[in-house]
């Protein structure tokens, strides 16, 4: 029969080995932490980013992603891993080009080795300075896509709903509407126009196609569509080169029936 002692010394010895057979398991897992971004959080910009990323500091799997969303919670961009980090110790996505404002950037890390979640954001800002790729400035009469909502499932014709502060008559195609020269110098509407452009087929409505549905609010109704999925996207355009001057929203959502 063991002594006290002896049976002290096994069950001792027991847990320390234990101990050091748990111990490689507790070092080699481990959560994805934010290591940095850029922007950083809480940034000023001069002008669009052309690049958003973020590091960690543990391997990520393929499933971990980066997504941009506006203050409306409009989703903007969708990234992933990006391939130029080794290790897959980064996030990567390229925004659209961005106007005045301030914008989230929410992220899921998610480990390689355990599958362990987590999630976190940053935010920065593009300041009232920043110019737009045609040259105009970026203080713009705000615009925002109200419907259709990201994913949602919809019947033909799909509604799309903008809200903007503008005279919807000097910003659609029509007599009312600036010239595509350019505006005289006694207006102070932007030479912009609103853009529809849907699966690359673009949609420049008149005045009399908008619909008011409420303050501020107007309805454009597609042409019919295929069932199936489509990303649509709503900016102002410039006059002259049709090119994005200001935030393009982004949306995809799916006709049936």
């Amino acid at each position: 029969m063991l002594s006290l002692k002896t049976t002290s010394i096994l069950i001792l010895g027991l847990v320390a080995a234990a101990s050091l057979a748990l111990a490689p398991l507790t070092s080699a897992w481990g959560h994805a932490s934010l290591v940095k971004s850029t922007p950083t959080n809480g940034a000023v910009l001069k002008q669009s980013p052309s690049v958003i990323t973020a590091a960690f500091d543990d391997e990520l799997d393929k499933a971990s992603a980066l997504r941009l969303y506006d203050t409306r919670q409009m989703l903007l961009a969708k990234g992933g891993l990006d391939p130029q980090v080794a290790g897959h110790k980064g996030l990567k996505l390229v925004p659209p080009h961005l106007g005045t404002g301030t914008y989230t950037v929410q992220w899921v890390a998610i480990s390689s080795d355990d599958g362990a979640v987590r999630k976190g954001s940053f935010k920065f800002s593009v300041a009232a300075t920043a110019v737009t790729p045609g040259g105009t400035s970026a203080n713009l009469p705000s615009l925002h896509l109200i419907s259709p909502a990201g994913h949602a499932q919809l019947k033909n014709p799909v509604a799309v709903v903008i809200e903007t502060s503008a005279d919807i008559s000097e910003v659609t195609m029509g007599s009312s509407m600036p010239s595509m020269k350019g505006m005289s110098s006694g207006q102070t509407m932007p030479p912009v126009h609103l853009h529809i452009v849907v699966d690359g087929t673009a949609y420049m409505p008149a005045a009399a196609q908008m619909t008011k549905v409420g303050p501020s609010r107007y309805q454009y109704n597609l042409p019919k569509l295929t069932s199936g999925a489509h990303t649509m996207k709503v900016f102002w355009a410039d006059n002259k080169t049709h090119a994005p001057s200001g935030a393009v929203q982004t949306v995809i959502y799916t006709v049936v029936g």
